[in-house]
């Protein structure tokens, strides 16, 4: 069975993952990881837990905040558990950048899994979107499945 626990053990192993790749050899991995990173190490992390789990219904979330919505968030949902690996961006990006709720709520952990009703995302960030990830990705352009692919062997050498 599928717990909060497993869920956050591969969860905190992928972010090391991430953490300690070469940019220079992945697509979608940026030098300043976890910088404005969200949405693609969130997609490499879905299609790690649909590697692992092809059964999985995941949701990929955009949140937005601040001034115009000029503050965006992206992170994945399993059920009603938030997993945000890359939160922690909000500590390192200039205060000046920020709104004053992210910056009061500094500092940010690296992997943050919570239940829904108890993660501050929803107190954060105004819902844009969700998006619906299963396996073989059918809603998503191959030639982004194929940089995925590529970058997610990157990652497990």
């Amino acid at each position: 069975m599928l717990t909060v626990q497993v869920i956050r053990k591969e969860a905190i192993r992928f972010r090391e993952l991430l953490e300690k790749c070469d940019p220079s050899k992945t697509y979608l991995v940026p030098d300043s990881f976890p910088v404005e990173s969200c949405r693609l190490a969130s997609m490499l992390l879905s299609f790690h837990f649909l590697k692992l789990w092809p059964e999985l219904e995941l949701k990929g979330v955009s949140g937005v905040t601040g001034k115009n919505d000029a503050i965006t968030h992206y992170w994945l949902e399993l059920d009603d558990i938030v997993i945000d690996i890359t939160g922690d961006q909000y500590n390192v990006i200039r205060t000046s950048k920020l709104n004053e709720a992210i910056v009061k709520n500094r500092p940010f952990v690296p992997v943050h899994i919570a239940h829904i009703n108890g993660s501050y995302l929803y107190d954060l960030f105004s819902i844009k979107g969700k998006w619906r990830l299963t396996s073989g990705f059918p809603t998503i352009g191959d030639d982004f499945i194929d940089q995925m692919e590529c970058d997610y062997r990157q990652l497990l050498r």
